[in-house]
């Protein structure tokens, strides 16, 4: 039912967190490739000195075992160990920069970590080659292949941009020496290297954002789904009313049955109902049952069947309905009313006490 449905709900914030459980979320591959490859060329560019010692020690110790070639054989592992080291100190740099701008670049497109086992697991629906053969020719995979050729040709074009516009120094290269050719190779390089990176950062930025907008368009959401959702979540509106329903009826009942405890009721006479507990122990008089209207009528039936003392007070009724809550004791503003109506009632009790 819900396919049939028209998707124009924006994804809920539960929605939005099993899909991140389930590995589903908003990156862009491009971002954390031209992240690795700036970093890596920054690292590249500070460590330039250590690079060159770095090979200039190698050669150096190659060379320096060339020149005693009856030492070669036995001295195999130290030259292997020598060089590991002179490259692994070479490299170091730079793949220290690309890890942290990996992981970095994922945590800030992420916000956070998030690792999905859900992910890795191997279903059958992936293993299926119908399946693979669907979402090769999907529309995901052409926007894919599209956007993939869009890259090539933008930085195909940077580099020819690059490349011509240094045409005149390219041909000048033939009549210098090598020291020279050398710096202006470097040189031409690293004008290729920003272009070609301004052009990818560029293009990474805009692959992110379609990221996004095609994330939250996979997730949007049928009317129907949000309601089932908020069933879930909430639970069925329903039922809840139901047992609200039930609830306030035992404590209706709950309170209609200490009526028959009260003191005396003090009334409207019909709209307005109070039923007052006191005794001798308890500093204030206390509300033991209240109402308006049928529950009025109704304390004051069961207060008459059990011979609880009603009284007839419009203002005080009224004044105590809304000044006090259930099983609350009285304010002090109503001590006095309530004081003249209490012992009206027990003078009332006492000859029917003789």
């Amino acid at each position: 039912m819900a396919s049939s449905q028209e998707r124009s709900e924006k994804p809920t914030a539960k929605r939005l967190r099993k899909a991140r459980e389930r590995g589903q979320t908003a990156k862009s591959r491009e971002l954390v490739s031209v992240g690795v490859l700036l970093f890596g060329a920054a690292a590249v560019y500070l460590s330039g000195r250590l690079i060159f010692e770095g090979f200039r020690d190698l050669f150096q110790a190659v060379l320096n075992q060339s020149a005693r070639p009856e030492s070669i054989p036995s001295q195999v592992e130290s030259l292997f160990t020598t060089a590991s080291v002179h490259l692994l100190l070479m490299i170091a740099p730079t793949l220290l920069a690309a890890s942290i701008a990996a992981v970095g670049i994922n945590i800030i497109q992420l916000k956070g970590f998030a690792f999905s086992f859900q992910a890795m697991r191997i279903t059958l629906s992936n293993l299926n080659p119908l399946q693979g053969i669907k979402r090769f020719f999907s529309l995901r995979s052409f926007t894919e292949l599209v956007k993939s050729i869009a890259k090539l040709i933008i930085i195909g074009y940077a580099v020819y941009s690059v490349v011509s516009g240094e045409r005149e120094t390219l041909l000048q290269m033939v009549d210098q020496d090598v020291p020279t050719i050398a710096y202006t190779t470097a040189n031409l390089a690293f004008k290729l290297v920003v272009r070609v990176m301004a052009v990818m950062l560029m293009v990474s930025l805009l692959d992110f954002a379609y990221q996004k907008w095609q994330h939250n368009r996979d997730l949007m959401m049928t009317k129907q789904e949000i309601k089932e959702e908020y069933k879930e979540t909430e639970g069925n509106p329903q039922i809840k009313s139901r047992i609200r329903t039930i609830q306030r009826t035992l404590a209706r009942q709950r309170m209609l049955s200490e009526v028959k405890k009260a003191t005396m009721v003090i009334t409207n006479p019909t709209h307005y109902a109070v039923a007052l507990s006191y005794s001798a122990e308890m500093e204030a008089p206390r509300v033991v049952a209240m109402g308006v209207d049928h529950l009025a009528r109704k304390i004051i039936q069961i207060a008459r069947r059990e011979g609880v003392p009603i009284v007839q007070n419009p203002p005080l009724a009224r004044a105590l309905y809304r000044q006090v809550r259930l099983d609350e004791t009285i304010p002090v503003e109503l001590y006095r009313a309530v004081a003249k109506v209490l012992a009206y009632v027990l003078q009332q009790k006492r000859p029917s006490a003789k």
